[in-house]
C-alpha cells in the first residue's frame, strides 16, 4: 500500500484539528483506494471508509467497533461538497488500527472477487469480536504458539485456525492436516485437560484427530499481540489465516491482557505435545437420552503421542 505512516500521521492531525461545520461530515484523504475508494475521518475521529456497494452486502453493526450502513449522504468537510456511498465505520481512534484496517481493504478491493472478499473479512472481524468476553490468554497463546510451530512443516495451517467459543475444534481438518483440539495448562509436571463430552465424540467420529496439550509459561516478553503480529509477517495477505488473525488484532486491540499479559514463547512452543485420540472404550455412541452435555478431565499420561508431529 503506498499509503505511508508519515503522510497518514500528517493526514490525521489535519483531519483532528479541522472545525467540523456538520454533524455528518467527513474530512477526506487526498490517496484513495482502489476503485476510487474514499475514506476519511469523522468528528468523533473515526475512520471513514466509502465502499464501492450497491446494496450487495447488507448492513450491520458491531457494537462499539464497527459499523457497514445502507447508502449515506456525507458532507465533505475539505472540499465543500456531498458524496452519497455506503459507510464503514470503524469506532477506533488509533492510528495504528486504522492503517491495519485500510491496508486490508485495500488488499480485498484489488480482486474482481472483492464483493465476496469483503463479505468473508467482515465475518472474520465479528467472529472475533463476538469471541471478547470468553478471550483467556493464556489459552489464545497456546493456540497462537501451535499454529506458529505448526507453519514450519504445514505453511498453510493457519488458515484452518478457528478460535471461538462456537467452535468444538480449535484446528479444522484439510488434506494437509488432521483436526486438532488446543489444550494448555500452566502445570508443567502434570498434563490434565479438560475436553467437552462434544469433543469425545467427535474425536471417536473423527479418529485421526490430534489433542495439542500445551504448557503455557509465563514470565515472558511476548504478547498474544506480539505473536499474532509475528504470524501475519509469515503469511500472505490473501491468505485466510492472515485475515483471520488481522481480525483479531482489531477487535482485541482494547484488551489489556491480549496487548500486555505476556509469556514465554520459546518455552511454551518446546512444550507442545500432539497426542492421538483414541476414545473408544467410552461409551457415547448410543448415550443416554438424558446426557445431553458435559466434560471430562482427562490425563495425558495415558494418551498414546503421536509419531508424525
Amino acid at each position: 500500500m503506498s499509503l505511508f505512516k508519515k503522510e497518514y500521521d500528517q493526514f490525521l492531525e489535519k483531519a483532528q484539528k479541522h472545525n467540523f461545520k456538520s454533524p455528518d461530515g467527513i474530512f477526506i484523504n487526498d490517496f484513495s483506494l482502489p476503485k476510487d475508494t474514499i475514506f476519511g475521518i469523522d468528528i468523533n475521529n473515526f475512520l471513514i471508509i466509502i465502499l464501492p456497494l450497491n446494496n450487495q452486502i447488507s448492513g450491520f453493526q458491531i457494537k462499539d467497533f464497527m459499523r457497514l450502513k445502507d447508502k449515506t449522504v456525507f458532507f465533505v468537510e475539505n472540499d465543500n461538497k456531498k458524496i452519497i456511498g455506503s459507510p464503514l465505520i470503524f469506532k477506533r481512534k488509533n492510528k495504528n488500527d486504522h492503517l491495519s484496517l485500510l491496508s486490508q481493504i485495500n488488499q480485498i478491493l484489488k480482486s474482481d472477487e472483492y464483493l465476496n472478499l469483503l463479505a468473508q473479512y467482515f465475518d472474520f472481524l465479528q467472529k472475533a469480536h463476538n469471541s471478547r468476553n470468553n478471550f483467556n490468554s493464556a489459552a489464545f497463546f497456546a493456540e497462537a504458539c501451535t499454529i506458529l510451530k505448526l507453519l514450519k512443516t504445514l505453511p498453510h495451517i493457519a488458515d484452518q485456525w478457528d478460535s471461538s467459543a462456537n467452535s468444538t475444534i480449535d484446528i479444522a481438518p484439510s488434506e494437509l492436516n488432521p483436526a486438532i483440539e488446543v489444550k494448555s495448562t500452566i502445570n508443567e509436571f502434570e498434563r490434565i485437560h479438560t475436553l467437552s463430552i462434544h469433543q469425545i465424540k467427535y474425536f471417536q467420529r473423527n479418529i485421526n484427530s490430534l489433542l495439542a496439550s500445551v504448557v503455557v509459561f509465563h514470565d515472558g516478553a511476548v504478547s498474544c499481540k506480539s505473536i499474532c503480529e509475528k504470524l501475519i509477517s509469515r503469511l500472505k495477505p490473501d491468505e485466510r489465516g492472515y485475515k483471520y488473525i488481522q481480525g483479531f488484532l482489531l477487535a482485541y486491540s482494547d484488551i489489556t491482557s491480549f496487548t500486555e499479559s505476556c509469556f514465554d514463547e520459546g518455552m511454551t512452543i518446546n512444550s507442545i505435545r500432539f497426542y492421538e485420540t483414541q476414545f473408544d472404550d467410552l461409551p457415547l455412541n448410543n448415550p443416554p437420552k438424558w446426557l445431553i452435555g458435559g466434560n471430562l478431565k482427562i490425563s495425558t499420561d495415558f494418551l498414546k503421542e503421536s509419531k508424525n508431529f
